[in-house]
C-alpha cells in the first residue's frame, strides 16, 4: 500500500507544471465548446475520448458547420501527426506494460511526453500510467469547468478559443528565436500561407500540414544523408 501511495505522490509532483496548463487551457476549450452550443456533456465526452489538445479546438468549428468525416479524419491525422514521430521512441517502453499499453499510447500528449523524457531513470509502471491519467483528469476538469462556466456566466466568452492560438503563437516564436532552427518556422508558414491563397480559409489546414510534414521529411532526410 505505501508504494501505491508513492507512485500517485510521485505522479502529483511530476504532472503540477502540466495541471497548470491543462486546466487553464482545458477551460478554454470547454467555454469554447459550449459557444459553440455544445454543452458540459459534449466537453466529457470529447475531452474522455479524443483528448487531442488542440484537435480538440479545430473541431469545434468543424462540428458546428458539420463537415464531413473524412474532412474531420484527415485534420485529425495532420494536426495529430507529431505523435508518430516522437511515439516512437517508447513502442518498447510501452509493450512491457502489457494490458496498459493501449491507453498509454492513446494518452501520449506532447505534455506527458515532455514529463516522461525528464525522468532521470527506468521509471516504474504505476508511477508512468499516473502521469499519464492525470493529465487526461486535468484536461477533462478543465473542460468540463469551462463549458459549465460558459453556460452559467452572464457575459460573452467570445475570443476565449484564441489562448490556443497564442500559445503556439508563443512557441513558434520562441523557436524562431534559435537563429541555428528557423527552417521548419519558414516551411510551415510559406505551406500554410500557399495553401491559404489557393483553397481559402476553409480548407487550406489540412493540406498546408500534410505537404509541410513532407518537406520537412525531406529536409531531414537531406541531412542525414549529409553527416553519412
Amino acid at each position: 500500500m505505501r508504494d501505491v501511495w508513492s507512485e500517485r505522490m510521485r505522479a502529483v509532483k511530476l504532472t503540477l507544471p502540466v495541471m497548470c496548463g491543462y486546466l487553464f487551457l482545458g477551460t478554454a476549450f470547454g467555454a469554447t465548446l459550449a459557444q459553440a452550443g455544445f454543452g458540459p456533456a459534449w466537453a466529457l465526452m470529447m475531452s474522455g475520448l479524443v483528448y487531442a489538445g488542440s484537435m480538440q479546438f479545430v473541431m469545434v468549428p468543424l462540428m458546428a458547420s458539420g463537415a464531413a468525416l473524412t474532412t474531420v479524419a484527415l485534420t485529425a491525422l495532420m494536426v495529430n501527426a507529431r505523435h508518430l514521430f516522437y511515439g516512437v521512441s517508447y513502442i518498447e517502453r510501452f509493450r512491457r506494460m502489457g494490458r496498459l499499453r493501449p491507453y498509454m499510447i492513446f494518452s501520449l500528449t506532447d505534455e506527458t511526453y515532455s514529463v516522461f523524457c525528464g525522468l532521470p531513470g527506468e521509471e516504474s509502471d504505476g508511477v508512468m500510467l499516473r502521469v499519464a491519467l492525470y493529465d487526461q483528469l486535468y484536461w477533462i476538469a478543465g473542460s468540463v469547468v469551462g463549458a459549465v462556466l460558459a453556460q452559467a456566466l452572464p457575459f460573452d466568452l467570445t475570443g476565449i478559443d484564441y489562448s490556443m492560438i497564442a500559445l503556439f503563437i508563443v512557441i513558434c516564436v520562441d523557436r524562431a528565436k534559435n537563429k541555428a532552427d528557423r527552417l521548419p518556422a519558414v516551411i510551415g508558414g510559406a505551406c500554410a500561407l500557399v495553401c491559404l491563397m489557393l483553397l481559402g480559409p476553409d480548407k487550406f489546414l489540412a493540406p498546408a500540414l500534410a505537404v509541410t510534414a513532407v518537406l520537412l521529411m525531406g529536409v531531414e532526410s537531406v541531412g542525414r544523408g549529409k553527416a553519412a
